[in-house]
């Protein structure tokens, strides 16, 4: 029972810091648009792969 009369506090607390630090970030924006993230990998930049492309082809008739 004293055990408990020390976690409980504890316990109250370490929640109202998360409280808090769920309402910082939802003052910062940061869930204005939940739907943004999935998006971005799909609509992944292309040119970033074409270079990767290249780079790998030049390496590769450089070898040969």
């Amino acid at each position: 029972m004293p055990g408990l009369l020390i976690m409980l506090p504890i316990a109250v607390i370490i929640a109202l810091g998360f409280l808090a630090f769920f309402f910082w970030s939802v003052k910062n924006g940061d869930y204005n648009d939940p739907e943004m993230p999935g998006h971005r990998m799909v609509l992944d930049e292309d040119d970033d792969v074409d270079t990767s492309i290249k780079k790998k082809s030049a390496k590769k008739e450089g070898r040969a």
